[in-house]
């Protein structure tokens, strides 16, 4: 893509931006008194309508869908744009894995604009194919076969090897963009993937044999540390650790360092307008998913918009 055509994808990009919800209309989300109350507050913020308030959650991945389609007319550089994606065709493969040893049809839970449709991936993935998809992808659903016959049949199983895969072919597209920003955004949610995991093990009180199948290699921060982090034997007064062992809340941890990375690489000739808004897009999704959630369960009005205070900082 030219400078003209970036600057002009940054034009259409400033558009959109503008359609982001802000804080006014997150505590009007919050005031609604029902679930079907909400869904219908959100229909009028634009976001697509059900008929059944109990499959609101096609209301938001269809939100995704419709973002995942402008980003590939956005983005400019088209290993970045599979990086983008890439999260959302590893979803699709788990849930379509699961599927087929279930011996159900799960594409209604997948996203459709990604890299590969979701019925040409079942099919393949039913007939034991995968060489529709990337090898990352394939080795990890041909490990899941095997484990399966082994009688492993676990959904942790796909889980865990698809999650080693995912992480694998980020680091690679994020490399092969030759985008500094995307190899430190790669780097961080690794880091940060393994934190979250330590602290879900930590809680399940496995031990180290456990953690060492789960942890996601590639990241700056080492394997033998996060297990000394986890078993207590690395100084948390190291500025490199301290950040990310004090971190309550690994998630809203990645989305803070994960802007500032954006922010940081401000130029409006690259593709940091396609991140930047590609990335508020999928806040404001998970935030609306919070805040829905909140609201279907009943959970008092001023405790949600406290959390959508501390989600906005």
């Amino acid at each position: 893509m030219s400078s003209s055509e970036q600057l002009f994808a940054n034009g259409r990009i400033a558009v959109l931006s503008n359609k982001l919800l802000g804080t006014d209309k997150y505590m009007r989300l919050a005031e609604c008194n029902t679930l079907a109350e909400a869904l219908k507050q959100l229909n009028e913020y634009g976001y697509g309508t059900v008929s059944d308030v109990a499959v609101y959650e096609q209301v938001l991945r269809g939100e995704l869908d419709k973002l995942l389609c402008d980003v590939k007319e956005l983005c400019c550089n088209a290993s970045a744009l599979r990086f983008l994606l890439c999260k959302y065709d590893f979803h699709n493969a788990k849930v379509l894995m699961k599927g087929k040893y279930l011996r159900q049809d799960m594409t209604e839970y997948c996203f459709s604009n990604v890299s590969l449709s979701p019925q040409q991936m079942r099919d393949a993935f039913n007939a034991d194919d995968y060489s529709c998809v990337c090898e990352s992808m394939a080795n990890a659903c041909d490990a899941i076969d095997a484990e399966f016959a082994d009688g492993n049949r676990s959904p942790q199983t796909v889980d865990r090897l698809l999650d080693k895969a995912y992480f694998g072919e980020l680091r690679r597209l994020a490399n092969k963009s030759m985008s500094r920003l995307l190899v430190k955004i790669a780097d961080l949610q690794t880091n940060v993937a393994n934190l979250s995991l330590i602290t879900r093990l930590k809680k399940a009180h496995l031990g180290d044999d456990e953690l060492k199948q789960w942890l996601i290699e590639g990241g700056s921060v080492k394997s033998q540390t996060l297990i000394g982090l986890y078993n207590g034997e690395v100084d948390v007064s190291d500025a490199a650790y301290r950040q990310l062992s004090a971190c309550a809340d690994a998630e809203s941890y990645f989305v803070r360092m994960r802007n500032k990375l954006v922010a940081d690489y401000a130029d409006p000739l690259t593709l940091q307008h396609a991140l930047q808004y590609f990335y508020a897009k999928v806040d404001e999704t998970e935030l609306v998913r919070r805040i829905i959630a909140d609201v279907k369960n009943g959970v008092d009005k001023e405790k949600i918009k406290e959390k959508i205070n501390a989600y906005a900082q």
